[in-house]
């Protein structure tokens, strides 16, 4: 399937190969999907390239088998936790009205940025243009003492990504490209009119927290705390005195923000039967709560806290939550909302197949995947209809 594009997404707790392509209504299609979880590793043991390595391969394969034929080409995922976002202005003082090569000038100066080493920029998004601080759509022409450009510059931490590159490169997998995951999280999963009025996304995983902030159309502000729903899990296994695979099965049994003291329908929910070896007994429901309760509320404190000391507690109107850390909590958003002061939806990909918090990451990047893909096929056919018209070797196009 020449259309048709792979991606891969390396979460803190699990891998994600996802192949797809455009339905005739546009959306994204899925053809194949392969999901693995790192084995017998906790927090950031996923990184080793061992682990890569097999759990890469045996989730190429489950991809493989599915969509029915081998892949040999991909588009990398890199996680929130290597990406970084400055907000950076290039500012011109022009004697004349403005013309097209100021703003040439101005994008170029916008763009630049110093960064460290093993850093480099991904993308580049522009903002707001300020004419004597005012903001204008076009400038050309008009006159003006001062001219500055906004722009939203995403950087990659080269480091992983050529890493994890090098080990889809020994699996025999070609990577055509890296797509930063947040800002893929808010192409796929927000809408323009949300980023234009100002929105958070918060995505939680296993291990991780993930924050994206939109103002004006554009990202603002990225984040990444290394706190997820295995603390959730961890915490119950401890408090209850159970497995950590019991313990994540019983904390879905949860119903954030129910008084189950005052609930007479919850009564013969109150005590849990769990099977430890020979041995069952009962654990208590509200204790369970209690546990999960105060570790989302800890999680999303934190991420209130970190984007209060930025100061941009003001430049967002609504929450969008997803991931699986958090978003599959029922009662998760009223609960959510009355910690975070804000309207909360879920995002969730509306995709057969995909529609679930916990694919949400790799059908972003997938997402993006198949518009890079289209954007370079429609460049193609343009450069193979003015070779064609025009008699011009191929040797000569770039």
């Amino acid at each position: 399937m020449n259309n048709a594009v792979t991606v891969i997404e390396p979460g803190t707790t699990k891998l994600s190969v996802l192949t797809c392509r455009k339905a005739q209504n546009g959306s994204l299609k899925l053809i194949g999907l392969g999901q693995v979880r790192y084995s017998g590793v906790q927090r950031d043991g996923w990184k080793s390239e061992k682990m890569l390595y097999h759990t890469l391969n045996a989730a190429i394969g489950q991809a493989q088998k599915m969509a029915g034929y081998k892949i040999n080409r991909c588009m990398l995922g890199v996680p929130n936790e290597f990406c970084g976002l400055v907000r950076n202005t290039g500012k011109i003082t022009p004697n004349h009205p403005i013309s097209r090569q100021d703003l040439q000038e101005l994008r170029k100066l916008a763009a630049e940025y110093p960064l460290p080493a093993s850093w480099e920029i991904s993308n580049v998004i522009y903002g707001d243009y300020l004419a004597d601080g005012r903001p204008v759509d076009n400038p050309i022409g008009l006159s003006c003492r001062t001219l500055e450009l906004q722009a939203s510059i995403i950087c990659i931490h080269t480091d992983f990504a050529k890493q994890l590159t090098k080990v889809l490169h020994s699996l025999n997998l070609q990577v055509e490209k890296w797509i930063p995951v947040p800002l893929a999280c808010g192409q796929a999963l927000l809408t323009e009119e949300d980023k234009e009025n100002g929105v958070l996304l918060i995505d939680t995983g296993g291990e991780c927290t993930d924050i994206v902030i939109y103002k004006d159309g554009v990202p603002v502000f990225y984040e990444w705390l290394p706190l997820g729903g295995n603390v959730i899990t961890r915490d119950i296994a401890a408090g209850i005195g159970i497995s950590l695979d019991d313990a994540e099965k019983l904390k879905r049994s949860c119903v954030l923000g129910i008084d189950l003291n005052n609930d007479e329908s919850a009564e013969s929910e109150m005590q849990m039967p769990v099977r430890n070896g020979q041995h069952v007994h009962n654990v208590s429901m509200e204790l369970l709560q209690q546990i999960a309760e105060a570790r989302i509320e800890e999680i999303l404190e934190l991420v209130l806290k970190r984007i209060q000391e930025e100061g941009l507690q003001a430049e967002y109107s609504k929450v969008i939550l997803t991931g699986g850390g958090l978003a599959l909590f029922r009662g998760i958003k009223s609960f959510a909302a009355g910690i975070l002061n804000q309207p909360v939806q879920l995002g969730v990909p509306d995709v057969i197949g995909l529609s679930s918090p916990i694919f949400s990451a790799v059908y972003s990047v997938g997402y993006v995947g198949l518009n890079k893909s289209a954007g370079r096929k429609g460049i193609g056919q343009f450069l193979n209809y003015m070779i064609k018209k025009l008699g011009i070797s191929s040797n000569f196009i770039l």
